[in-house]
């Protein structure tokens, strides 16, 4: 990736789109776009890629490249109020 958008930034939208196949269909083998996508990016943060054989696989790969992207941050902490979650209905008015 010598050129186009920044590492991060790739990364980013490769994640959201092996979450969106994760969703749709775990157990499916990702496309060889999406590898060479993975391997392109692994190279840019110096990650040796392994071969992905379902999109959750896939999706664990993308989890082990934004750790070596983002070291600093700490993306999953959800901070703690006390208060327990609040149930669906209550998160976003649903309906007309």
């Amino acid at each position: 990736m010598t050129s186009g958008p920044d590492p991060r930034a790739a990364l980013r939208g490769f994640m959201a789109l092996v979450l969106d196949m994760v969703r749709v269909d775990p157990d499916r083998r990702p496309s060889a776009e999406m590898q060479r996508w993975h391997r392109e990016i692994a190279a840019a943060f110096g990650v040796v890629p392994e071969y992905a054989r379902t999109n959750r696989d896939l999706l664990d790969r993308a989890l082990l490249l934004r750790e070596a992207a983002f070291p600093d941050e700490e993306m999953d902490a959800v901070p703690d109020d006390g208060a327990p979650p609040a149930p669906p209905s209550a998160e976003r008015p649903r309906g007309g």
